[in-house]
């Protein structure tokens, strides 16, 4: 049987989810058309994958909460875990934790039956200006399959994810507050994913920290599951209508589907701390 709860679990919170778009450009200016600030493109030259983020204020502490869009500049150069990951259709491939002791939980995970490996560090570079760089760094578990593709991060300076030229949006947004899945059995799905958590289930929904992940019937019976899309929150909703205007899914109120997911744009204000 499995349990809803573990004792003593090293997650601080999900902390973002990576999406894989082919033409990262491409993937920005949508964004950008509906109001976000993305940070400058960065490259992990020893991975072979470029992103961009689109970064949120409102994060829990020593964690952040972000969207990340990533691409791959040089297939030679990619780990087999990444290889995996970043093929196929678009979409949210890995729901990714913020953790606290990152070898610890790499313990705690196996212990679950979740096969990570050693933890790699990464140093990577985000340009302020021709002159100017900062560079964030953190260790970081490469995504395996569970009841979700999922991965974990260590960060050393999470105030670069902090900083206000990049977590202030044109139209407001102030967090991503829900997860999106869909499963053939939601509520045995929602017990393993709050069993990875260390927090509780109740039907197809988990809760954890200030983020809902909604797990939903409408899919193959099979792991890992899908990460269908996500919802932002805190939009103006005067920008948001001009926004929409041309983006709204036909039928959907405050609805859009692109790079295979659907995102939900909210007035909702965040809930307090």
């Amino acid at each position: 049987m499995i349990e809803d709860t573990v004792t003593e679990n090293p997650v601080k919170a999900i902390d973002h989810l990576l999406t894989f778009v082919r033409d990262l450009d491409e993937a920005a200016r949508f964004y950008d058309q509906l109001g976000f600030t993305l940070t400058p493109e960065s490259r992990i030259e020893a991975m072979g994958i470029v992103n961009r983020l689109i970064l949120f204020p409102d994060a829990s502490e020593g964690s952040a909460n972000f969207i990340e869009l990533m691409s791959v500049f040089d297939t030679d150069r990619l780990p087999p875990a990444m290889a995996a990951l970043l093929s196929g259709d678009e979409g949210i491939k890995s729901m990714v934790l913020s953790l606290g002791d990152v070898e610890g939980a790499r313990a705690h995970f196996v212990e679950l039956g979740c096969p990570f490996g050693p933890p790699m560090h990464v140093r990577r570079e985000w340009r302020l200006s021709a002159t100017e760089s900062v560079w964030p760094e953190f260790d970081v578990l490469l995504p395996v399959d569970d009841v979700v593709t999922f991965n974990g991060c260590r960060y050393y300076n999470v105030e670069l994810y902090r900083l206000p030229a990049w977590t202030t949006h044109r139209n407001g947004a102030r967090a991503f507050d829900r997860v999106d899945c869909a499963a053939a059995d939601p509520q045995t799905a929602a017990s393993r994913l709050a069993n990875v958590l260390g927090t509780t289930a109740t039907g197809g929904t988990v809760a954890h920290r200030d983020m809902t992940i909604e797990i939903r019937d409408g899919a193959a019976a099979t792991w890992p599951i899908r990460i269908a899309g996500y919802r932002v929150i805190g939009l103006n909703e005067n920008y948001l209508a001009q926004a929409l205007s041309t983006h709204r899914d036909i039928g959907q109120v405050n609805q859009v589907t692109a790079f295979g997911q659907t995102i939900e744009l909210s007035s909702q204000a965040p809930r307090a701390s």
